[in-house]
């Protein structure tokens, strides 16, 4: 007797949308989160959203896992471990390099034209990726560079971890990122004790933490943790939820206990809201746990997108947020030069803070902010980036 066979239908577009990933590969819903992070830096820089520097912060958690990720894809190919670690800082160097450069050598010739000299002291800060230590030791008077120090960061992390991943068991390699988290908040606290004994100036004091490369490590390991162990996270969708409520659990606790400290001072208004994800991020230990947060709902949402989270992934496949986040690197690097363009066309209302006044500049900033990096990506970035197939 003939059967018929029915093939199986075709799956529907919702279906597409919602589709499980991989447990390894490229991630580009990732990249996703990375144009979320960019435009609320851009929306702080623009006066729209306070805390959008927690971008900053995405973006560190998102580089551990990716240059993780990348280390997992080269460990797979035979051969030493030297030949590993010098393929990562190819590549790395590849996509940072160049384009940040360029970006500081024409900042620096702006400057010698502008006959601002003093700016020049920066450039061996910022050729060295050092810029952070130096924006801790003197306050920097040429707005397009201020940003540079987060680039600093990142490239201290990368002086260490390719080592780690290289000569390390991943046994041990897991304890040495978890005694990282660990010890993260204990080094913040010793950096306020520290930090209170020769100043005053809670302002200088927050950024200086801020702005301590080893008190933030946590964050990139927290991303090499989601790497290591994104087979284990494909499969369990419910323990990354469970990530997700903890942190939001912790965020909540946090806001509530320091909105209270605030209101124990003066009147519950809307100052007991200042300072607590935003604003002088010093005080009472806030320093200390706020980037614990922070990191925590970072790392809660790539879970939830590796462990296959549907209406996240329907989030991050919206249309052009992930071809955004794969030239964030540029938008995030362009986009004062823009906001200081805006502010020479529209003097006028450079002083004027409003609302109004906050959405006119983002309005003209981050799509101006778009177009530049997109044609720097096209046409600079991504020739440079094919090299990157040689170090594979």
């Amino acid at each position: 007797m003939n059967v018929m066979k029915i093939a199986p239908a075709p799956p529907s577009a919702q279906d597409a949308l919602v589709a499980p990933l991989a447990s390894t590969g490229y991630v580009s819903e990732v990249d996703a989160l990375r144009a979320f992070a960019m435009t609320g830096v851009v929306a702080q820089h623009c006066g729209l959203l306070p805390f959008g520097w927690t971008g900053v912060w995405l973006f560190y958690v998102i580089s551990g896992f990716a240059i993780t990720s990348s280390l997992l894809a080269s460990d797979r190919v035979p051969h030493s471990k030297l030949f590993l670690v010098r393929n990562f800082y190819a590549r790395r160097c590849l996509r940072i390099w160049p384009i940040y450069f360029i970006f500081v050598i024409g900042n620096m010739m702006a400057a010698v034209i502008a006959r601002r000299s003093d700016v020049l002291a920066s450039a061996p800060w910022l050729a060295t990726f050092t810029y952070n230590f130096r924006m801790i030791l003197h306050s920097e008077n040429w707005v397009t560079i201020g940003h540079l120090w987060t680039i600093s960061i990142e490239e201290q992390f990368y002086l260490i971890f390719p080592f780690l991943f290289a000569f390390l068991s991943r046994r041990r390699l897991v304890m040495a990122l978890g005694i990282c988290i660990i010890f993260s908040p204990v080094l913040r606290s010793l950096l306020t004790y520290w930090f209170d004994s020769f100043s005053q100036d809670d302002l200088w004091k927050a950024f200086s933490l801020y702005a301590f490369a080893p008190a933030h490590f946590d964050a990139f390991s927290a991303g090499a943790l989601l790497a290591l162990f994104r087979p284990l996270l494909a499969s369990r969708l419910r323990l990354a939820r469970v990530f997700l409520a903890v942190a939001l659990g912790a965020a909540t606790a946090y806001a509530c206990i320091y909105v209270c400290i605030n209101a124990s001072a003066q009147d519950f208004g809307k100052d007991s809201l200042r300072n607590v994800f935003s604003g002088i991020l010093w005080g009472q230990g806030r320093q200390i746990w706020l980037y614990n947060i922070v990191v925590g709902l970072a790392f809660g949402l790539i879970a939830l997108i590796l462990a296959g989270e549907h209406w996240l992934l329907a989030i991050c496949r919206l249309p052009l947020l992930r071809p955004i986040g794969r030239i964030s690197y540029g938008a995030y690097l362009f986009h004062l030069p823009v906001l200081v363009l805006y502010q020479f066309l529209w003097r006028a209302n450079s002083s004027v803070f409003s609302l109004t006044h906050s959405l006119e500049k983002f309005a003209f900033v981050y799509p101006v902010t778009i177009l530049i990096a997109f044609l720097s990506f096209r046409y600079f970035e991504a020739p440079i980036l094919k090299l990157r197939a040689r170090f594979a």
